[in-house]
């Protein structure tokens, strides 16, 4: 079996234990701030560490949201000009894009690691954790979106790519039901 395949069906379990967390953050997130207003309003108390909690939780799932987001191509991305070259050219579009998006990532992971280090002294104001916690987060995430960008790479520039793995952005259904409405209309 190849080394891809394997990576792949890890990569997509991955993710949904992901989308998981995404929605236990949330949830939490929302009880958290509910309960706080409620608190506050009907009995003039609150949980002070509510709204610090709720904020790393925030800035944790926007980063894991990020990853999927890459897993799923799902990134706003314009893709025009590259839809009109041929395959070969297509392929050195969007390897160039992955090659971009790493070296972004990179930067990503060498400022988080700057400001994790920087945090790690510091304390938040109520509960008391490192501030270095919130930059963690894009410590892990770099990493994982890192290691998606080299699975495409691999797979572009090794494995060979598909038609679908040449594409820079992901069409939503509206869109192609329009494309295959017009394309209809034109035969």
């Amino acid at each position: 079996m190849k080394a891809g395949p394997l990576f792949d069906r890890a990569a997509s379990a991955l993710m949904q234990r992901l989308e998981g967390l995404i929605g236990l953050m949330l949830a939490l997130m929302v009880i958290l701030v509910f309960g706080n207003v409620v608190l506050r309003y009907g009995f003039n108390s609150g949980i002070a560490v509510s709204e610090e909690v709720s904020r790393y939780l925030f800035i944790w799932l926007t980063f894991i949201g990020a990853v999927i987001a890459v897993h799923e191509r799902a990134h706003l991305g314009v893709d025009s000009l590259q839809r009109l070259l041929p395959r070969a050219g297509r392929l050195v579009c969007v390897v160039a894009s992955e090659l971009l998006m790493l070296f972004a990532t990179v930067l990503l992971f060498h400022g988080s690691w700057k400001q994790t280090l920087v945090n790690l002294s510091t304390q938040s104001p109520v509960s008391g954790t490192p501030l270095s916690l919130i930059y963690v987060a894009g410590l892990v995430a770099s990493l994982m979106m890192g290691a998606l960008f080299v699975r495409n790479l691999y797979k572009l520039l090794v494995v060979g790519a598909t038609d679908e793995d040449l594409s820079l952005s992901v069409e939503s259904e509206d869109l192609a039901g329009v494309e295959r409405a017009t394309k209809a209309m034109l035969r």
